[in-house]
């Protein structure tokens, strides 16, 4: 008989031991939809001298170029890249990686968010799990029959912001004719780099995929450089009561996004009406909770009970869907509804079951292959 169980979004826990972060791997996606593994090329540096903002720069310039190869991808939500990247690293080791979850930081986060977020359209739950060697594997599949939407002007201030302040190498290796000239680059949105974290709450280890927007400071060879990247964040200034509440829950939205893979930098850019540049302001990750404890006491219960149910719900996926057996390989479903996670065994009379358990919808055949190698060693 099919599993079907459901969780309140309220459900309170007490779990708060988060297992330290620690990247393990990374790897790069192409704008042509190439993964490529242990690979930075499209790490970018962040560089944005003080003088620039007395320029005026336009958050807007260049938006009838703009290059969305994002849109175009085939599954732009794939595990593929984060499972070559797995792959590579426990061959290397010879040995299957020992984590209970495999997913993407931003699904995650949507799972926290659930929790918090009132309006459910908002914040899409639509997963499906696949239980393969033990272990789960989640993809977001909110957007796959979605019509790819045009970036509307106040989205691509973000990734004007982003390329305003990055650099594709570090600045000793950057011309000054490279540097004047960014303010008139084309801004594309598909190159990205993700690194691959070990974490986890509770009993739970998890092992996550995020893409990073910058290095701060500089990156050292073969070491874990989650202490120098940097989350860049592009917003209206504010200028009110109300503004400061609005900032404050993207705030929180963004802590979350950190400290789940161990970013401690963040970077708010903030734009006028006009969508030019005014000022930006650093914030350290571990000192969000501390700001809301002095001016927003609801956001700091807010971020304890973050961690609390991430504890609750990661614990309720491992109790509802036994692992103990590596040979068998389930599908689920897993949304939020009427404030309840629901979780429902996907029967294999249903159309997407083959694509999920037998097919690449998630698990890829290479990563597949791996893995059954690794089990009869």
């Amino acid at each position: 008989m099919a599993i079907t169980s459901n969780l309140f979004v309220k459900e309170t826990g007490s779990t708060i031991t988060l297992k330290k972060p620690k990247e393990i791997t990374y790897y790069s996606r192409t704008s042509n939809d190439e993964f490529l593994v242990n690979d930075d090329s499209n790490l970018n540096y962040y560089y944005l001298p003080d003088a620039d903002l007395d320029k005026g720069l336009d958050l807007n310039g260049g938006y009838k170029k703009f290059k969305d190869y994002y849109s175009e991808f085939k599954d732009a939500s794939t595990l593929h890249g984060l499972l070559s990247s797995l792959k590579d690293y426990e061959q290397k080791k010879n040995k299957k990686m020992k984590v209970d979850i495999v997913t993407f930081r931003g699904i995650i986060r949507k799972l926290i968010m659930s929790s918090f977020e009132t309006n459910s359209k908002y914040n899409v739950v639509d997963l499906r799990i696949v239980l393969f060697d033990g272990q789960l594997f989640i993809k977001d599949v909110s957007t796959v029959n979605a019509k790819p939407e045009k970036v509307t002007p106040l989205e691509y201030t973000g990734y004007k912001f982003e390329a305003l302040c990055t650099l594709p190498e570090p600045l000793p290796y950057v011309s000054r004719t490279k540097l004047n000239k960014r303010p008139k680059k084309i801004v594309s949105h598909g190159d990205e780099f993700v690194s691959v974290v070990k974490t986890g709450v509770g009993n739970c280890k998890i092992l996550l995929g995020a893409e990073v927007d910058a290095i701060f400071d500089f990156k050292e060879k073969g070491k874990d450089n989650l202490q120098h990247y940097i989350e860049l964040k592009c917003t209206a200034a504010i200028n009110n009561i109300n503004d400061t509440k609005k900032f404050e829950n993207k705030l929180f939205k963004t802590w979350i996004q950190c400290f789940l893979i161990g970013i401690t930098r963040i970077t708010y850019g903030f734009r006028d009406e006009q969508y030019l540049l005014k000022t930006i302001e650093e914030f350290a990750t571990s000192d969000i909770p501390l700001i809301f404890k002095n001016h927003n006491p609801t956001l700091a219960s807010n971020c304890v009970n973050a961690i609390k149910w991430y504890g609750v719900f990661t614990e309720w996926l491992m109790k509802m869907i036994p692992t103990e057996d590596t040979s068998v390989t389930k599908a689920y479903r897993l949304v939020c509804e009427n404030n309840h996670l629901r979780l429902t065994e996907i029967e294999s009379s249903e159309d997407e079951y083959e694509g999920l358990v037998n097919g690449e919808t998630v698990i890829s055949n290479e990563f597949r292959e791996w893995r059954t190698s690794l089990r009869t060693q």
